[in-house]
């Protein structure tokens, strides 16, 4: 079965009927996507509101899985990990190191650079369509269409630092925020980011305040806190001096099999942390119970992005041409 036209039009008259039915389809669904922006910007608005530092925040467990290693539970309030207000604390029992109750300070909290980055990118994403709505051509086909793609790649980005892909911990006032997004991060050609034998060491870069804990940090202790799928990774690393020599008894134990190495992805590795190189003794992770806020972002950004991947595709169609990557 055809579909034709009756009575039947000459050629240039065929072409001029299709370039005029295209054109109107493309009117139409430059019209209707500005409707579809109004939507969009209503989601990211709510995405934005989840992550405000509104009181009384997210308190999340955190227990190491069959062990004792690590319990405890925190509070994360915005883009920071306060102290809330029943005493939180965390409860250490590495096998490398002496037991260790922190608590977390009162007046010099967390701040997780992810999420300071991740509200700089809703804000882009916010300005980028209210530029596409009121600033530029809203009926001219190419500059919506690049608009698109702009806020596609915005929100492909947040959602990546949102699933913890380029994220660490740093410390910092209950005022102060990053707007360094993962984009900007810069590496050295001496391999920033690296250890000594090739091994990813962001965790070295920035690391928290001691002050951020009661009693102070040790120095023989590393502490990260990032995000993973909508939920917080605590890492623990036990560290030792590079310069420090295993004694008679502890090479005679290795020897004979009576003390063995606790095996890790950086057990063979070193790096520098607070300008002194170190090795890495233990490492003990464990990620925390799911924060409903951030788990809520994660699916109206999901579904924001299907959204734009939609319109993008739609659009590029009507326009004759194939969907850039």
């Amino acid at each position: 079965m055809t579909t034709s036209v009756w009575p039947p039009l000459p050629a240039h008259e065929l072409k001029a009927a299709e370039d005029e039915s295209i054109a109107r389809e493309l009117s139409w669904l430059l019209d209707s996507l500005q409707e579809t922006l109004t939507n969009l910007k209503s989601g990211l608005e709510e995405c934005y509101a989840l992550l405000a530092p509104i009181e009384p925040g997210s308190t999340l467990v955190l227990s190491s899985p069959r062990s004792e290693s690590i319990k405890g539970h925190v509070t994360r309030v915005g883009s920071r990990i306060v102290k809330g207000e029943d005493s939180q604390t965390l409860h250490l029992k590495l096998k490398t190191h002496a037991p260790l109750v922190l608590s977390l300070s009162p007046t010099d909290p967390l701040v997780l650079a992810p999420l300071s980055s991740l509200r700089t990118l809703l804000n882009q994403a916010l300005d980028c369509v209210d530029i596409t709505r009121w600033t530029g051509d809203r009926h001219s086909a190419p500059f919506i269409s690049s608009q698109l793609l702009l806020l596609h790649g915005i929100i492909v980005e947040a959602l990546s630092v949102l699933k913890g892909n380029t994220m660490h911990t740093h410390h910092g006032s209950a005022n102060s925020s990053s707007s360094t997004s993962s984009s900007t991060v810069q590496k050295s050609e001496g391999g920033l980011g690296l250890g000594a034998n090739g091994g990813r060491d962001e965790w070295t870069l920035d690391p928290p305040s001691p002050t951020c804990f009661t009693p102070a940090l040790p120095s023989t202790l590393g502490l990260t806190l990032t995000l993973c799928d909508s939920s917080l990774l605590l890492t623990v690393r036990v560290l030792e001096p590079t310069s420090t020599q295993p004694n008679t008894f502890t090479r005679f134990a290795t020897l004979t099999g009576m003390s063995r190495r606790l095996e890790h992805d950086e057990m063979d590795q070193t790096f520098t942390y607070r300008g002194e190189e170190v090795r890495v003794r233990e490492k003990v992770r464990v990620e925390s119970s799911a924060d409903p806020s951030l788990l809520s972002v994660g699916a109206k950004l999901g579904q924001i992005e299907r959204v734009l991947e939609s319109c993008r595709g739609g659009l590029a169609v009507v326009m004759g041409k194939p969907e850039e990557d």
